[in-house]
Order: C-alpha cells, then sequence, then structure tokens
C-alpha cells in the first residue's frame, strides 16, 4: 500500500540532474560549514554538490522506508557525504549512492 507514495516520490527525481537544485542551497551551505568542505573551484563544488545531493536523496528515501518498516535502521547524512565509493562499503551496497 505504501509503495504508490514511494513512486509519486521518486518519479519527479527520475531524470538525471546536472544542475544543483536551489531548494537545497542552504542545507548544502550548513552542511559545508558543519564539516569544512573547501573545493578546487567551482567545477569540483558542482561535481560534489550533485553527488551529496544524491546520496541525501538516497538517504531520505531510504528513511521514508524506513518509516514505512521497509527496514530496521535509518541513515544520516555525515562529512562523507560529498563521496562516492566510499572504503568499506558492503559489496551489497555497491550500486547505492
Amino acid at each position: 500500500m505504501w509503495w504508490p507514495v514511494l513512486v509519486a516520490l521518486l518519479v519527479p527525481a527520475a531524470p538525471a540532474q546536472l544542475h544543483p537544485e536551489r531548494e537545497l542551497d542552504a542545507q548544502w551551505e550548513l552542511w559545508k560549514k558543519t564539516h569544512r568542505k573547501q573545493y578546487n573551484g567551482q567545477a569540483d563544488e558542482v561535481t560534489r554538490r550533485l553527488i551529496w545531493e544524491k546520496n541525501l536523496k538516497y538517504i531520505n528515501t531510504h528513511n521514508l522506508e524506513h518509516a514505512l518498516g521497509v527496514h530496521t535502521f535509518e541513515l544520516a547524512m555525515n562529512h562523507l557525504g560529498d563521496m562516492v565509493g566510499v572504503p568499506g562499503r558492503a559489496e551489497s551496497e555497491a550500486g547505492a549512492p
């Protein structure tokens, strides 16, 4: 019964993101300040921002599924949120952002 809700939330996010979502600007700036993030130029920051947004969406989707009883644990953003392929991740998570 909860699948239609999940699909309704995910369908707008289906197209590939090429530009950062402006609605997340304040959250991005707070995250960078909290974790003392600095980047090598605008291109690097945009790349990291897009990765961070993808990871944030993954976390939010997972936590919605947790609220619906699909998962037994919640996720949270940390200092690695602007990275992909974090060492130490389980192979079963390799496809996740």
